[in-house]
């Protein structure tokens, strides 16, 4: 049985859609998701210009921040519709793969028909594909991938029809990966080993690595003018929180790869929060790095995609050494990769099968696995429709990572499971060992203790992590604000309320002095009026007044209370 080209990527993105339908459910993550809400929304007032400035962190990918700006303009942030993109990137990225794999087959004489879509079908429905597609902060990998696959295609064609034309759109779509997400720099040794290995006329093979070579060493000079300028890119800053040296640092990165190998072929079990690998991982890894030379001597199809898989996982392998991204170990690193190793099975298998004569085997076996495996996928896709089914299957596999049992408690939280939701970030700050989010954990226990009505506990607990009011930042003074306001309302004495209002009246001083919000004066002023001292309400509601901007609410109800308390004179 034959079938068209154009019907076999028809089915491909079919494929994809109906086995990431759910993912339009699946609503906001709490981890990073909120952020991207908030930074590109009408009210953020980013300008494009914005995007493309160089913002002092260890990223710049302007190109994956012009689709969040996209995302605004054209459907407001909504979660459906982002999810959507993630989804359609998939589907390009599993046709591009199919269309890469068409021009494998033809370079490397693979009679097996269905190879193609049988390595892009794999890739479909790979389970561990499920994190960057699902997640709406995931988007990076599957649209830095479009750029290097559709980079990748243009090289391929230009090594296949020895026009050296095509190198130019090539080079462009992979300054637009870069731009998108740095993985996509290993384009380039992934480029110089295909055409090192590409059977084709031996002069577009060496035209084409010359021209590669000097692409690379232009790119290694620029990356270390900005190393050397930026303190923020080094890589001593890179790999300022790794602990042990040397040797652990290697260890580390070895026991990664062994982690990354398995993941790819059984990537089971699915989890969003790897804090940490076993040891024992460390010994597929020896055995790949001592198999992969006299693997590539052959430079057999299933060599060269093993090592061009290998090459895209060197990010993954640097991230796992420092605290850059949220977890050390990720299952959205894997995304580049899987292409090429789910290329690397189909082609293996077909050439296996060519020897017995048994082409037709392929298709079959392909779609039983991918029957598999997209139920599988699916099921994924569930867990992810919702933060509280999420981190508890994360916490279930990770019960050590700290920041996992914040998400968790926080999604308690909003389920109004209070209590449940407060020993998880209990948890969370026993386990924590993360600056990043040691004050956010702090504010939540905070919040939970007030929406429970604890606000004596609320306070004391303030005054455990601060010995003064000035050490705390404004989202705790004006928790401790209202911790006050709920102990003033309970207080039968009336000296003892009297007490309460003059600390809030400090506490909210100090948060105008922090801040420079003349709300704080507005508030002040209103605590001055409960106590009955009548002057100092007067001298903060006129300051409020004076320097409230003039459509803000609390501007007209200070003039009013100010005219009231000064007729009452």
């Amino acid at each position: 049985m034959k079938l068209k080209p154009c019907y076999q990527i028809l089915i491909l993105a079919a494929i994809v859609l109906c086995v990431y339908y759910p993912a339009l459910s699946a609503g906001v993550c709490s981890v990073d998701d909120p952020r991207i809400i908030a930074a590109y929304n009408a009210g953020a007032g980013k300008t494009l210009m914005d995007l493309f400035r160089p913002s002092g962190t260890y990223y710049y990918r302007p190109l994956i921040e012009l689709s969040y700006y996209l995302d605004n303009l054209l459907w407001s942030m909504h979660p459906r519709f982002m999810h959507l993109e993630n989804i359609l990137f998939h589907a390009l990225n599993t046709m591009l793969l199919f269309l890469i794999a068409r021009q494998v087959a033809a370079a490397w004489s693979i009679k097996a028909p269905w190879f193609p879509l049988a390595g892009a079908m794999l890739f479909a429905v790979h389970p561990i594909n499920t994190e960057p597609v699902t997640w709406i902060a995931g988007r990076t990998d599957p649209l830095a991938a479009a750029f290097v696959f559709a980079a990748l295609w243009c090289l391929l064609r230009s090594l296949s029809t020895d026009r050296l034309l095509y190198l130019c759109p090539a080079l462009l779509l992979f300054v637009l990966g870069v731009l998108t997400k740095e993985v996509a720099i290993c384009f380039l040794p992934v480029a110089m080993l295909l055409a090192a290995c590409w059977p084709a006329p031996a002069r577009s093979r060496r035209i084409v690595l010359l021209v590669l070579a000097g692409v690379a060493a232009s790119c290694g000079l620029l990356l270390s003018i900005l190393a050397a300028l930026s303190p923020t890119l080094s890589v001593s800053n890179l790999l300022g929180n790794q602990v042990g040296g040397p040797l652990a640092a290697l260890r580390t990165v070895t026991a990664a790869l062994g982690f990354y190998l398995k993941k790819l072929v059984v990537p089971f079990p699915l989890n969003f929060a790897i804090d940490a690998v076993s040891a024992l991982y460390l010994v597929p890894a020896i055995l790949f790095l001592l198999l992969v030379p006299f693997w590539l001597k052959k430079r057999s199809l299933a060599a060269v995609l093993g090592a061009a898989c290998a090459i895209f996982l060197l990010p993954a392998l640097v991230v796992s050494l420092g605290h850059v991204a949220w977890t050390p170990f990720a299952e959205r690193y894997l995304y580049l990769p899987s292409a090429f190793m789910c290329l690397g099975v189909a082609g293996q298998a077909s050439v296996l099968l060519e020897r017995g004569n048994r082409q037709r085997w392929l298709l079959p076996a392909a779609v039983a696995i991918a029957v598999i495996a997209g139920s599988l996928t699916v099921q994924r896709t569930f867990v992810w429709q919702n933060n509280l089914a999420l981190f508890r299957d994360t916490v279930g596999k990770s019960p050590g990572f700290g920041a996992a049992h914040l998400e968790l408690g926080v999604a308690l939280l909003l389920k109004g499971e209070l209590r449940h939701g407060r020993e998880e970030i209990e948890t969370a700050e026993r386990l924590n060992d993360r600056p990043s989010i040691r004050s956010l954990i702090k504010q939540n226990l905070m919040a939970v203790r007030l929406d429970e009505g604890d606000y004596q506990g609320a306070r004391e607990y303030f005054f455990r992590n601060f010995d003064s009011l000035d050490q705390a930042g404004p989202e705790f003074l004006q928790m401790l604000v209202k911790a006050d306001e709920g102990l003033a309302r309970q207080a039968a004495d009336a000296a003892v309320r009297d007490g309460i209002y003059r600390g809030m009246i400090g506490t909210y001083r100090l948060l105008y002095l922090k801040t420079r919000d003349p709300f704080n004066l507005y508030q002040s002023g209103k605590v001055a009026q409960e106590r009955g001292d009548r002057a100092e309400a007067m001298a903060y509601f006129r300051q409020a007044v004076r320097e409230a901007p003039a459509d803000t609410h609390y501007r007209a109800a200070a003039t009013k209370m100010l005219q009231r308390l000064e007729v009452g004179q």
